[in-house]
Parts: C-alpha cells; structure tokens; sequence
C-alpha cells in the first residue's frame, strides 16, 4: 500500500469571507469546526489486523494520524488550516503538508476546499505546535491546484466532499491519471479516500479502491501520569505524560531496575458487542509483554482515567478540564446533579 502524492501544476489563489447573503454561511462555520482537530485511524487498523474480520493484509490500511489546526492567515482568507499527517504512529514519518483554505459566496453551489502546496514543505514541518511559524506567510510560499479543489456539501448530520469527477488529472502517456479524494466528515469522525486512477482504463493505480476509505475517528487528548512504588520509600513519580484517545501510547521507565512500561488508550467503537461495545480503554504493561492492567469505561466522554496495581499507580486527565468544579457548576440544565 503506498500513499499518494501528488506533485501538480501551479494554479492562482482565491479565497473569501462568506458575505451574508451567503446560503452556505452557517454549514461553512459548522464544517471548519469539525475539521479543526486531529484524527486517526488505529480503530480500523485494530478491527481488520482481528482474524474475525477476515481481512487480507495486503488489503489493510496503514494507520494515518492527521492534524488539522486552525492558523491566523488572514492574506489568505478567514478559514484557513495547516494540515500535516504522518503514518504507523511515528511522528517522524510525515508525508503530508497542506496549506487548506474554506471559502463560499453567495452565487456558490457549495463550499469550496483549496489545498495549498508548500514550495518548502521542511520550514512548517510541526507546525501544529507553534503556529507562529505562518507570521508572515507570503503567496510565493505555496501553490495552489484549482482543477483539484475539494468541494462539501451538507448530507443529512454529515459533510461530504469530492473533487470534480475526472478534473485533477496528472502524468503523461501509459501513466496519465486523475486523482480521487473523497471525504466524509462529522462532529466525530473523518473518513476519506485517497488514491489514483489511470485514464486509459479507470484502473487503480497508487491507493486503496474507491469503495475502502481510510476510517479516522477524533482523537480526545489527555494529560497522564504514573507513580510507582506509591507506599515506599523511593516513590518515583512521572507526570505530563502526553496520550491520545485513538491509540496513544507512551513508554516510561522504572528507575529502580530500569523496567520500561507501555501505557495505552483507545476510544473502542467494539464491533462485536451488542451491549455497552462503547468505551474507554486505558492499559498499561510491560514492555513488549502481552498481558496488562486494564481500565474501561462505557463512558466515551470519560474525564478520567486510573489504574492501579499497588506498586505502581496510572493515571490520565482530560486535557480542557479544570476538574475543580464546584457544585453549582456541576449541575444540570433541569437541576439534576
């Protein structure tokens, strides 16, 4: 399975604040609010490497992590993000950079979703964690692709997005070939299909088919620690440990023998459950051992999470949260606590 990418011709900038007269005004605002955010792909990644779900493996998906935050580029219009994905869960492995603009009118027929190619991809590298590095972001630092614009419309509570069908093509003789990316977005999942097609015969050429899209649900952050040997006399205590609801894992080490230990979470939509299969799931063992502790939850809005053995004590927070709430602000819209 190898990851597309595509390497295009230039093509000009255009990008707008809906007017308010705009039809689309409210959709744009809910869509770039759901895209703001990171999602991955680990839950499909678990459900088809389970021999129940008889899937080859080479028809598998690799696990994509994507990231989507929210930049302050106002030459480039109001709705503006930086996107960077990396696959198998290392953060080294990036193979996407976009620059993503929203934009609509009031003569539009939906919402318009233009990728931006960086000329140096390595200067924004990470990005996401220090957006200042866009101060100053110039035209001449990206180029745009108008025949391979994305464009979304609202179906029922979800968005869909495509490409015009056949308008993004690229290449030459044998191997001319169009682009397929297909997207599916809600308040909590990001499906998409991502691949190339060649022109001769419809064949597929570099991607996964049409009808298996990547499968990435919305990553809830959280904030952990670990204690070990709490009741003795050398408690080692390890904290701001960061980990993610969709396969975040951690390593931390036992200093009193150099013990290393792996801490896992996963937001489990469990297809083989007809009672309660929604949950959290938090863990921690050995590393590289089979057998662990596990923490679940039926509560996929779980604050926090705990583990604890004796000798050692895991805990993690829900990054947003003071969890100093007093009563009153605890309580329910009907007066309910």
């Amino acid at each position: 399975m190898r990851i597309l990418v595509l390497a295009l011709l230039c093509a000009p900038l255009a990008a707008a604040a809906a007017p308010e007269n705009d039809p689309f005004a409210r959709d744009l605002l809910v869509l770039t609010d759901w895209f703001e955010g990171e999602f991955d792909n680990e839950e499909q990644r678990w459900f088809q490497a389970d021999p129940r779900s008889n899937t080859p493996e080479d028809e598998r998906h690799v696990r994509v992590h994507a990231t989507h935050r929210r930049i302050d580029a106002p030459d480039f219009g109001e709705h503006v993000f930086y996107v960077e994905e990396y696959t198998e869960n290392d953060p080294e492995q990036v193979y996407r950079q976009r620059l993503v603009i929203f934009s609509t009118g009031a003569g539009a027929d939906d919402i318009r979703m233009q990728q931006g190619f960086f000329h140096e991809p390595e200067r924004f590298l990470g990005a996401q964690h220090d957006p200042s590095v866009f101060d100053g972001l110039a035209e001449a630092d990206v180029f745009f692709l108008d025949p391979c614009d994305v464009f979304w419309k609202r179906v029922a509570d979800q968005f869909q997005g495509g490409m015009r069908p056949k308008d993004c093509v690229f290449g030459e003789g044998e191997d001319r070939r169009y682009a397929v990316h297909d997207l599916y977005l809600s308040e909590t999942k990001y499906w998409r299909v991502d691949s190339t097609f060649l022109v001769a015969d419809d064949s597929l050429h570099i991607g996964m088919p049409a009808d298996e899209p990547f499968e990435l649900r919305r990553v809830k952050r959280f904030s952990c620690g670990i204690t070990f040997d709490p009741r003795g006399p050398e408690t080692q205590e390890i904290t701001d440990i960061p980990l993610h609801s969709q396969g975040g894992s951690a390593d931390v080490t036992r200093e009193r023998d150099g013990q290393e230990f792996t801490l896992l979470m996963r937001d489990k939509e469990y297809p083989y459950y007809s009672t309660r299969p929604d949950f959290i799931y938090f863990s921690i063992r050995r590393k590289g051992e089979l057998a662990s502790v596990v923490f679940t939850v039926n509560d996929p809005d779980s604050r926090s999470l705990a583990v604890n053995t004796g000798d050692l004590l895991a805990y993690c927070y829900r990054d947003g949260y003071e969890f100093r709430e007093s009563l009153e602000e605890l309580t329910l819209m009907d007066g309910r606590r």
